[in-house]
């Protein structure tokens, strides 16, 4: 159907505007129209795919593009056999518009190298339109290979939180073989044009899809510096088997997509989801969006979506954030080492102890680089910060006066954090239990997205819980009636172990409702948001010990809140222990205590302990229970993962 690359950059005209010669006689609109319609190729899956036109629930069809730009024709967007039709005749339109955008030739290569394929008809033959920018763009990328990369979630960003998918369009042969030149090659992602700073508005306005969304291309190593350096996020990056046509053609469609745009939307519509659909459109034999949520679309499934079609993912290589290496690195440094990077990355000129020798020396400041990195990393990568610039540079200097190589940074891969290796996102729960005033009860869970701290951790990051949706619904047969129990819209908790290198506070969010178990009023369900940040301790691998101060805020029409009204804040301590049995179980122990200004009672309290037996990586068991002011609960609920 396509050539090799060249031959749609030749099509496209030179970059210095000279158009290729064509000779005479370009096929008649007529006659490409009739064959067109004989061959059914407005319902062709791989034009719908170009159009990225999908069926709508009552018939016809409807284009995700929102960019008028992308139709020539006045219904294109809900009607692929006008714009197929629209398509050649201003293909073959010899009037040459002054903008090179606005000539179909120049604007539409994917649609160009599709049609002349199908139809058989010479791209040469066509009016020699020139297309400078196009060729330019082409020659510039000329990608032999295609690689998808997740970055791995991000919980500082909420734009960042469930991870990001990016295409890396792969210039250099060396690529192919595993080796990554980053500068050589391109980065394409789809995201958020975003015109607030505020967390709220900023969730509010993805979740109804209030943002532009558009494709953009950027060097590589630009983003390896956001994700890997300045936000620390380890990158995973999968090898396609595609084939040189359909190289190619996604090239030439990614053209198309950087000149229009889509409304964006948070849960379905996203990075991943249109990833997705840009590689359907390049390779129509590949079933992607079909596999990936149905009610949500979160990058980890993008992943997943790859390896539903056997044989597209060719080899996986792991990029360790400067985190992970400067971990690596402290781990290896002899007796002392940690003290002089410390004091290193502090004042580069700090004396080193003689003891440590030239290659202890090199590993001390190859580590004190590495934290500066992980310290400013958002100022390096802006060159907002001079002196963390200078400060870095000197560490340079100082290392590149030891005449001793550095050995190689050999991290295996962890393999149990693969993203394709966790369970499913959304979570469906049901069980029984006792409660100690109103008897048995039936337990009800769901949680849409995604992880939390009790899960199984294959996939996902180890100290990190990202829930969106979570709730539990009670059925209290003695009363015949159904409670909800809890709910929230987001429930976050970042645990960060404190260390020597690292002294970032945990924190924790959540906002929602909840049913209120104490004395100012029982059983009544409330409005509940809260806000605590503090530290985490990790005595070995095993056991975490997390202590927070809080702030919250709960809200009833019943409420003996503050000064009578139904508004009731709180502040007080909040304790988490996570002690880890293996891969196959977790025990978590929450307690929280809080003062409660101006309201009736005065404080409250909750216990809860939950032990989480992994059964699969899909299927788990939770043995639950809970203690609060007014009663005491227990439960078993099975959970199952899709």
């Amino acid at each position: 159907m396509l050539g090799p690359l060249v031959a749609l950059a030749l099509a496209a005209g030179t970059a210095t505007g000279e158009p290729p010669a064509a000779p005479p006689g370009p096929p008649a609109l007529a006659d490409l129209v009739a064959r067109a319609r004989a061959l059914g190729l407005a319902t062709d899956r791989g034009w719908l795919r170009l159009g990225h036109w999908r069926p709508r629930p009552f018939g016809g069809w409807k284009s995700e593009v929102d960019g008028k730009e992308f139709f020539l024709a006045r219904e294109g967007k809900t009607d692929p056999a006008a714009e197929l039709e629209a398509t050649l005749a201003g293909l073959l339109d010899p009037a040459e518009p002054p903008e090179e955008l606005d000539r179909p030739r120049c604007r539409f290569p994917a649609r160009l190298a599709f049609l002349s394929g199908r139809l058989g008809f010479d791209p040469a033959r066509l009016p020699p339109h020139a297309c400078p920018r196009l060729a330019d763009f082409l020659s510039r990328v000329e990608p032999r290979g295609v690689t998808l990369v997740f970055s791995s979630y991000y919980l500082d960003n909420p734009a960042s939180a469930f991870g990001h998918t990016l295409l890396r369009l792969d210039r250099a042969p060396e690529a192919l073989g595993g080796k990554h030149f980053e500068l050589l090659d391109y980065g394409v992602d789809y995201a958020a044009t975003v015109d607030t700073s505020n967390a709220l508005l900023y969730g509010f306005k993805g979740l109804f899809g209030l943002f532009r969304g558009e494709f953009k291309h950027y060097a590589y190593y630009y983003k390896v510096r956001e994700y890997a350096d300045y936000e620390s996020r380890d990158l995973w990056e999968y090898d396609l088997d595609l084939t040189p046509d359909e190289v190619a053609l996604l090239t030439a469609h990614l053209w198309e997509l950087g000149g229009t745009w889509f409304q964006y939307w948070y849960l379905d519509e996203n990075c991943s989801y249109h990833v997705l659909g840009a590689l359907e459109a390049a390779a129509p034999r590949l079933e992607l969006l079909r596999h990936a949520g149905k009610l949500v679309v979160l990058p980890s499934d993008t992943v997943k979506a790859l390896f539903r079609n056997p044989g597209l993912v060719k080899r996986v290589h792991y990029r360790p954030s400067v985190r992970t290496q400067l971990e690596a690195r402290v781990a290896a440094l002899p007796p002392g080492g940690l003290d002089a990077t410390l004091a290193l990355a502090h004042d580069p000129a700090t004396p080193l102890d003689p003891a440590l020798g030239q290659a202890g020396a090199a590993a001390v400041l190859d580590a004190a680089v590495d934290l500066v990195d992980l310290r400013h990393g958002r100022a390096l990568l802006r060159g907002t910060d001079p002196a963390a610039a200078r400060l870095r540079q000197d560490l340079l200097e100082r290392r590149a006066e030891l005449p001793v190589a550095s050995p190689p940074l050999d991290l295996s891969a962890p393999d149990e954090r693969r993203p394709e290796r966790g369970h499913g996102s959304l979570r469906l729960g049901v069980g029984g239990g006792a409660d100690r005033d109103l008897g048995g009860t039936v337990l009800l869970d769901f949680r849409l997205a995604l992880h939390d701290l009790g899960d199984r951790p294959d996939g996902y990051p180890p100290d990190a819980a990202l829930e969106f949706l979570p709730a539990r619904l009670r059925w209290l047969p003695g009363e015949h009636r159904l409670e909800l129990d809890d709910a929230s819209l987001v429930r976050i908790r970042s645990l960060n172990p404190v260390s020597g290198l690292d002294l970032r506070p945990s924190w924790g969010l959540r906002v929602g409702a909840t049913t209120i178990r104490d004395a100012g009023c029982p059983g009544c369900l409330a409005f509940a948001a809260d806000l605590g940040g503090g530290f985490t301790v990790g005595l070995g691998r095993a056991l975490e010990l997390l202590g927070t101060a809080d702030a919250e805020v709960e809200a009833a029409p019943g409420l003996a809140g503050a000064g009578g009204s139904g508004w009731r804040p709180g502040l007080g301590p909040s304790g988490l222990a996570r002690l880890r049995l293996g891969d196959l179980a977790t025990l978590l122990a929450d307690a929280r205590w809080r003062v409660l200004p101006g309201a009736s009672p005065r404080t409250t309290w909750a216990l809860a302990a939950d032990l989480r037996l992994s059964l699969g990586r899909d299927l788990a068991l939770s043995l639950e229970a809970r203690h609060t002011p007014l009663t005491t609960d227990a439960g078993a609920v099975v959970l199952g993962y899709f």
